[in-house]
């Protein structure tokens, strides 16, 4: 047996498996017999570097597709494979085959994002939309996570439990999560009481799953109790610094994102209320390093610059208020044919204000306007 490594036109969709699929250094991913059922699931595959464990190389199932720019690294199509993916694996656990090892690969490739393209992700993340808010939310937490714990030097596989239990943290609550998006009124006594218990269910469905990593058990069941404590499920008031991580990044993450009863805060109002709460760090040492990381200007965020121009920021700046942007509509109020990039740390292009995503058009090419990152 030899391995040869895997396009995704020599998966067999929905068909079993003739062969083991593993990485490059021979760890299974996909054992022979297993059924790939989705695009998305191959295009996670191939974008993890899978190989086929056999004698000879597979056939071509399907041609080549023409365009040779559709077989590239794309960020933002590996970033909504993985949201797919994300989605069918939580909603689908009790009957998902190798659940650990799929959440495994998802977490491989989130960590791959944030080392080779983390700007542009945040950018997807600020610029989705929201009708999948409970899966979109866990995959941004579990990408700040990672950012956040590279900055601290965290191990990988330390990091790779982390995102895991990023990604899984909700899992008991998604119907009521989408639920709650939509609602205008204060969760019912009976909402309540299924919040409150669903970090432990979660962990309840993970271990039936077959997930038996403490520190990921572990930072889901503690992801909603304190330091002070009066959290939940147990009151507990020493949580462990992946729970306490994973915490600063939901807070952080759900201030940003809209709901029915409340327009979403800017990155730099989220940013200062998460420093007050922290006591500028004292309580949680994760909110500093945190807003460190992002900055208060993400990219994705549309800002109003010094010079009357309206722009797009496109990568974090030496400073957490110095971004690289987009100019995308002059002073006068005319779009740019081309965008044109600015450095916001000359005073002239200086970020002045926030522009709300609902003022913005619609559509914007993002593959156009990331060529200047």
């Amino acid at each position: 047996m030899a391995l040869h490594p895997l396009s995704a036109e020599q998966f067999p969709l929905g068909l079993p498996l003739p062969w083991n699929v593993t990485d490059s250094a021979g760890q299974l991913l996909l054992a022979e017999g297993y059924t790939p059922k989705r695009d998305s699931q191959i295009d996670v595959l191939v974008a993890r570097e899978s190989y086929a464990d056999t004698s000879s190389p597979p056939p071509l199932l399907r041609p080549l597709p023409e365009n040779s720019e559709a077989r590239g690294y794309d960020p933002f199509k590996l970033w909504v494979s993985i949201q797919d993916e994300l989605d069918v694996l939580l909603h689908d656990i009790r009957i998902e085959g190798n659940f650990t090892r799929q959440i495994d690969n998802l977490a491989v490739l989130v960590q791959m994002l944030a080392e080779r393209s983390p700007d542009t992700v945040l950018a997807a993340i600020s610029m989705s939309d929201q009708r999948r808010y409970p899966i979109a939310h866990s995959l941004h937490v579990a990408l700040l996570v990672e950012l956040s714990a590279r900055r601290l030097k965290w191990d990988e596989a330390r990091r790779r439990s982390l995102v895991c239990a990023a990604m899984t943290m909700n899992l008991a609550m998604l119907d009521l999560q989408a639920a709650l998006c939509t609602q205008r009124i204060a969760p019912s006594d009976a909402q309540r009481r299924e919040i409150e218990r669903h970090p432990q269910l979660a962990v309840d469905l993970l271990r039936e799953a077959g997930v038996e990593d403490g520190a990921w058990l572990r930072a889901v069941l503690e992801h909603h109790e304190r330091q002070e404590g009066g959290g939940y499920p147990s009151g507990i008031s020493e949580l462990c610094d992946e729970a306490l991580l994973i915490q600063t990044a939901d807070i952080f993450s759900a201030k940003v994102s809209p709901r029915a009863a409340r327009a979403p805060i800017t990155a730099h109002e989220a940013a200062k209320s998460l420093f007050i709460a922290s006591a500028g760090g004292e309580k949680n040492p994760y909110a500093a390093v945190l807003i460190k990381e992002v900055g208060i200007f993400p990219p994705g965020t549309f800002v109003n610059l010094a010079n009357g121009e309206t722009a797009l920021v496109l990568r974090r700046g030496e400073t957490t208020n110095t971004p690289l942007v987009a100019s995308l509509v002059s002073k006068s109020g005319f779009a740019y044919g081309t965008p044109v990039k600015r450095e916001t740390a000359q005073k002239e292009y200086s970020v002045v204000s926030v522009v709300p995503r609902d003022k913005m058009p619609a559509s914007i090419n993002m593959k156009r306007v990331w060529h200047l990152a």
